[in-house]
């Protein structure tokens, strides 16, 4: 089929990110893996995937709540589950936090402002880094270095 008479996607498509395993770690991307090897390799002490961060914390409801479920409005009683949010990188005393991020999907926006805010809000100061590609990388490696 020509491009001219392909039909159009609808939505935008899932980024589907290569699972790479470094040094018996799963890592999500490979631009994580990347990140792993050279923060290794500069000899800078990091946690991979290890803190977590409750943004909102999870609550019931007060009020009464119908949702379109089978074909019918059904009551809806649970509780709602807190939003919270995993970064890549943490150093260990918490002095940086590294997200790397090759393609965001449309939910981290929201979750990248939610959790500077419970930065802000718990007086915690770290440095932020998002790098988006290799390159990135590298020059965030040499931030750290020069503010150890």
């Amino acid at each position: 089929m020509s491009k001219m008479f392909r039909p159009k996607r609808k939505g935008r498509q899932h980024v589907k990110s290569k699972k790479t395993i470094v040094d018996g770690i799963k890592f999500q991307s490979g631009l994580e893996a990347y990140t792993y090897r050279k923060l290794k390799e500069a000899g800078i002490p990091a946690e991979y995937e290890e803190r977590q961060f409750v943004l909102i914390e999870g609550f019931m409801p007060n009020s009464d709540s119908w949702e379109f479920k089978y074909k019918k409005f059904v009551p809806r009683c649970k509780k709602v589950a807190p939003i919270t949010y995993k970064p890549d990188f943490t150093c260990p005393n918490m002095s940086w936090v590294i997200e790397c991020k090759g393609r965001a999907n449309e939910l981290f926006p929201m979750h990248w402002k939610l959790f500077k805010r419970h930065l802000k809000m718990t007086d915690q100061t770290p440095e932020l880094y998002m790098p988006h590609s290799q390159k990135d990388v590298d020059v965030m490696i040499e931030s750290i270095i020069e503010n150890r």
